[in-house]
């Protein structure tokens, strides 16, 4: 596991619940990371904003389905997702697809 995610995550739990953007691009997540950080996020309540860009989630479909599923639930407020340039496969879209078409307003994935 990344170390660094393992961190952000026990400091999301503690803050989450005021934090409105979260910004991870350029991090080199990938699938696992992303399983960790979608953890984090189950406390973020109030985010409208997560950027996720320039991640590698070519191998990555678990983890996107990880987080529609996460998009699905009515106490998520998540307006904007920015998922550009993360290299993202048709399965990785397929995963994606339910949580974020119904309920993200804005999403990225140039």
């Amino acid at each position: 596991r990344n170390q660094g995610l393992d961190a952000l995550s026990n400091g999301l739990r503690g803050i989450g619940s005021f934090l409105k953007k979260l910004v991870l691009g350029y991090n080199s997540i990938g699938n696992r990371g992303l399983f960790t950080a979608v953890e984090a996020l189950q406390t973020c309540t109030k985010l409208e904003t997560l950027y996720l860009s320039y991640n590698d989630f070519s191998s990555a479909a678990a983890g996107l389905g990880s987080l529609s599923i996460l998009l699905q639930r009515y106490e998520v407020n998540l307006k904007d997702l920015n998922l550009s340039r993360c290299r993202i496969n048709d399965e990785g879209l397929h995963a994606l697809a339910e949580g974020a078409a119904n309920h993200c307003e804005e999403l990225d994935l140039d």
